[in-house]
This record gives C-alpha cells, sequence and structure tokens, in this order.
C-alpha cells in the first residue's frame, strides 16, 4: 500500500487491492476501482462524497491520474499565476501583454475596443491549445473567458450594425478614448445617439414609417445622421433622416451623397428637436 505513482503534487496511491485514490496536495480527488477490487472493502457507502470511477484495468486507473495530473490543479485550487511544483501548470505571468503607457502600466484604452477583443481571442485560443482542451484545468476556464470577452465584443458591434449601421459599428471598433490621445484636445467631440423622443418623431411624425429616400414603408426604420456623430453631427432635424436598413447601408459607404440626403431632408415636413 502506498503512492504508486506521483507529478508534482499529484499523487495515485493504493488503498487496496484493486483500489486506489488519485489526490492533490493530500486531498482526495477521486477514487478509482479496477476490476479487481474486493467489493466488501470499502464497507458500504462512503460518508466522504469523495467521487467513484470504476475502471477495467490498472492501466485505465494510471490513465485516469495522467489525465487529471496533466491538466493542473483542480478548480480552486493551487494559483493560475504560479508555476507550482508539477512543471504542468501554465504560468500566466507576464504573458499578456496587449499594450500600455510608458511606466509599463496596462492601460485598455491604448488600444479600441476591436482590437481589444482579438487580442482576446488569440490569447485565449493560445491558452486553451496549451490546456490541450481540458475543461476540469483552470486555465481552461480563463482562457475561456478570454475568448468569450472578445466574442461579447464583437456581439456588441454586430448589435450596433443592426440598429445604427456599419459605420456606427465600424467605428465603436476602431474608436480609442479621445483621453489617451497626445492631440485629443483637437479631435470634435462625438455626439451622443439621438435621443429616442427626436426619433420617434421623425418615425411617426415626419415620415410615417417610410424610408425617406426609397419611400418604402418599414416597422423598423433607422435613423441617420448625415454629418455622422463621430464628425460631431449634431443631433437636428436636419442632420438626421429616415432611412431603411438597406439605404442606411448605403448612406453608411457614402453610396448616396450626403448632398443628396441633405436636399431630401429639406423637402421634408418641418418638426421640432425639442
Amino acid at each position: 500500500m502506498g503512492v504508486v505513482r506521483r507529478e508534482g503534487d499529484w499523487r495515485l496511491e493504493k488503498q487496496g487491492e484493486g483500489v486506489y485514490e488519485i489526490t492533490y496536495q493530500r486531498k482526495i480527488q477521486v477514487r478509482v476501482l479496477t476490476a479487481d477490487h474486493n467489493t466488501g472493502m470499502m464497507g458500504g457507502p462512503t460518508l466522504d462524497a469523495v467521487p467513484v470511477r470504476e475502471v477495467s484495468s490498472y492501466s485505465e486507473a494510471e490513465g485516469l491520474f495522467e489525465e487529471k495530473a496533466h491538466g493542473g490543479p483542480p478548480i480552486g485550487m493551487g494559483s493560475l499565476g504560479s508555476s507550482g511544483a508539477s512543471g504542468n501548470q501554465t504560468d500566466l505571468g507576464g504573458m499578456i501583454d496587449f499594450g500600455g503607457n510608458d511606466d509599463g502600466d496596462f492601460d485598455a484604452t491604448d488600444l479600441p475596443p476591436g482590437g481589444i477583443a482579438v487580442a482576446l481571442l488569440v490569447t485565449g485560443g493560445i491558452f486553451l491549445q496549451t490546456t490541450g482542451f481540458a475543461p476540469n484545468s483552470p486555465t481552461f476556464l480563463f482562457s475561456a473567458v478570454l475568448a468569450l470577452g472578445g466574442v461579447a465584443i464583437f456581439a456588441w458591434a454586430a448589435v450596433i450594425y443592426k440598429t445604427e449601421g456599419w459605420s456606427e459599428a465600424f467605428e465603436f471598433l476602431v474608436a480609442v478614448d479621445e483621453n489617451s490621445s497626445q492631440d485629443s484636445t483637437n479631435q470634435k467631440k462625438r455626439t451622443p445617439p439621438a435621443p429616442e423622443k427626436l426619433k420617434n418623431k421623425l418615425i411617426f411624425d415626419r415620415a410615417s414609417q417610410q424610408c425617406e429616400w426609397c419611400e418604402e414603408s418599414f416597422d423598423h426604420p433607422h435613423v441617420h445622421h448625415i454629418q455622422p456623430r463621430r464628425e460631431g453631427g449634431p443631433n437636428k432635424p436636419n442632420n438626421l433622416i429616415v432611412l431603411c436598413p438597406n439605404c442606411h447601408e448605403k448612406a453608411d459607404r457614402e453610396s448616396i451623397p450626403r448632398s443628396k440626403l441633405k436636399a431630401k431632408v429639406k423637402r421634408q415636413p418641418k418638426i421640432s428637436s425639442s
């Protein structure tokens, strides 16, 4: 009886004929029973709530031990940043560097949201490969969170595209916080989205739920800034036009010139912006 395999803090210990325990830092993680174990040896139901795995042979018990040992410490034990005694854990400290300011501190505003999303996806993918895609590894969970963060940013960009058009979605992905730029004082202030009250006036009162360019009726038309928000385009009726999704995309690409959009708005009934 005793330890038959050892890898770092992991142990495979024989407790009896056909009975083994896989431990981490002397704490039992799983009890393994091979086909030749004595059923009477267990003494009835155990009270320690240790998971039990039944395998056909000792070699399978060894395989289970190696799977556990190579997967890193159990969830809730060990540290993501520590190297550990086994040498199988991934040292995450100092491996992630998305850029930063001169004193070495990470500043999220140094990258636009799109850049952060790509960095999260790439870093998460690299770490997932190092874990061998073992879901019981804490590094796997950390990697999955990184990757999901990148996916969430792109998902939000998709929502912006759906509601405000391609140019606003692109602007969201590439925009850098103005406070992080040295020439931010020379940049125009980005206009906030148009108030819902004003949008409703434009859609229902002025446009009657029609695209003001192609004049087709739509249940959920968009409100487009002729002079874009990124250029400081105001939330004024003469700078806003109601468009269907197709025309909105054309306006974003400037396939429809701004001058023609402005001329179209001038022919619409006047409404107040308040």
